[in-house]
């Protein structure tokens, strides 16, 4: 199974008066690891939106599934849930699969399944603890393996290791490995430089416009980086200076 290819034309956003992102062109190529980086407020997470079609967005995205079956898996950078609810990680799981109540739920393939992809993240042996209980990178966990329950083939993660230590950093890294060797398209808000070197990624730095984009030996380079990171208000400064 290889994942499909993103195509993004023109792409551009607003928020009333203010301009969040303009002439983005660039194609995030199939079965590879994308990484969307840049400062905050820079539009990252607004990019991946319009992706996921959740905004308004203005020019064209297409999305060029190689099967009519395929899917899209998404984390959020926080799990939403109402804490006061006796919500264990397995029914968190399963809340969109089943039509049935969940406190009805018996063992199915689907609980089967999703036992799989929790022990994949390494949370099996929490399945039945409630997820007001877990820590907040434990949630993210939980977010993973629903994200993995329908073997998506474009699988989108928005500041993933948010709340993670460092082994559970490096262990979320290793599944995005993995769903890459087995052809998955990923699309990744990350802010972690060296973090994203070891994922071996295609980086696209995004500061309202499209900075720059290529493999991350050629984007990440350690003179360039601040310079990059910089690179949409120098040139305010510049057409500031312009009108002038």
């Amino acid at each position: 199974m290889i994942g499909p290819q993103v195509n993004l034309t023109d792409v551009g956003l607003r928020y009333e008066n203010n301009s969040i992102l303009e002439q983005i062109n660039v194609t995030l190529g199939a079965g590879q690891c994308h990484v969307i980086m840049g400062p905050n407020g820079g539009g990252k997470t607004s990019l991946m939106r319009s992706i996921l079609g959740l905004t308004h967005f203005t020019g064209h995205i297409e999305i060029d599934w190689p099967n009519q079956l395929d899917t899209l898996g998404y984390v959020p950078q926080k799990a939403t849930f109402e804490p006061s609810l006796p919500l264990t990680v397995m029914d968190f799981v399963l809340l969109n699969q089943t039509r049935l109540p969940l406190f009805w739920r018996r063992k199915t393939k689907q609980t089967m399944r999703a036992q799989e992809q929790l022990d994949k993240v390494g949370m099996a042996n929490r399945c039945d603890r409630r997820m007001g209980q877990l820590s907040g990178g434990e949630q993210q966990r939980v977010l993973f393996a629903q994200a993995l329950l329908d073997n998506p083939s474009l699988l989108v993660l928005d500041e993933p290791t948010t709340g993670m230590d460092e082994q559970g950093v490096r262990y979320l890294e290793s599944l995005i490995k993995e769903c890459v060797q087995e052809g998955k398209t990923v699309l990744v808000v990350h802010h972690d430089v060296a973090a994203v070197r070891r994922l071996d990624a295609q980086v696209h730095l995004v500061n309202r416009y499209l900075i720059e984009s290529g493999h991350h030996s050629q984007v990440l380079h350690a003179d360039k980086i601040e310079t990059l990171f910089q690179h949409f208000t120098a040139k305010t400064q510049e057409n500031k200076e312009t009108i002038r």
